[in-house]
């Protein structure tokens, strides 16, 4: 069983529910959010980049082969229960590609047909976040500040934009790419979410606190950072994504 095709989402593997991937649908990219606008007495549209991609839609067909004691019908609960949509974002990943996953949602109606005695067909839609993230940029990474520069490298062919906990007091800034943060009245930390652009601690919104041109990111190829001020250190989970 564990070598038959399997997704992974909401941290519960589907062979636990005695599914498998029956296929899986095109390998979709995300799509640019573009609007193209026409113009009267002009020949051709603007084209409007709306700075962002859309999310995309990865279809399954699953089976369900019961191997165990357990009942069809309670199984279909089971899966059920699983998969309907509660309003948020879950991890979506599968044995055909386990290095990445997407933020995913299941979309639709969800119906199971038994096909012969105690073997069913599913079909299953998720609508995903534009990226595929890879795990290895869910790793955190610790950075002692020694005042020098310190190069970080990233090996996917999109711009990642971090989870940064920058740990000091007072007042420090932050350089990636000769592009400056700078913090006032850090109190043991501070936490930067580059993709939601806000600065907190815990439950506690610190944007007024910060200053500077951007929100760190981290382009393909190798990033140049450092820290001045009563920076000690930081961790950083990159976020490493591609389409």
């Amino acid at each position: 069983m564990k070598k038959l095709p399997y997704l992974y989402y909401k941290g519960v593997s589907s062979l636990d529910l005695s599914l498998v991937i029956k296929s899986k649908g095109t390998y979709n990219a995300a799509e640019r959010d573009l609007t193209f606008v026409s113009v009267p007495g002009r020949n051709g549209d603007l084209i409007q980049d709306n700075g962002r991609y859309k999310n995309v839609t990865i279809p399954y067909e699953l089976s369900l082969v019961k191997k165990d004691n357990r009942t069809f019908i309670n199984l279909i609960e089971k899966i059920k229960n699983w998969l309907s949509g509660d309003g948020g974002y879950y991890e979506l990943w599968d044995s055909y590609d386990p290095r990445y996953f997407r933020y995913a949602a299941v979309t639709g109606a969800l119906n199971i047909t038994e096909e012969f005695y105690e073997i069913g067909e599913m079909p299953v839609s998720f609508n995903c976040k534009p990226f595929r993230y890879s795990f290895d940029g869910q790793k955190p990474i610790t950075i002692t500040n020694n005042n020098s520069t310190i190069p970080i490298f990233n090996p996917e062919a999109l711009v990642a934009k971090p989870y940064i906990k920058i740990y000091g007091s007072g007042t420090g800034s932050i350089s990636v790419n000769n592009l400056t943060m700078t913090f006032s009245n850090i109190d043991g930390y501070i936490e930067l979410d580059s993709e939601t652009m806000n600065a907190y601690q815990g439950t506690t919104l610190l944007n007024n606190t910060v200053t500077g041109n951007a929100f760190p990111s981290f382009k393909p190829g190798t990033n140049n950072i450092s820290f001045t001020g009563s920076i000690t250190g930081a961790e950083i989970v990159p976020r490493w994504c591609t389409k």
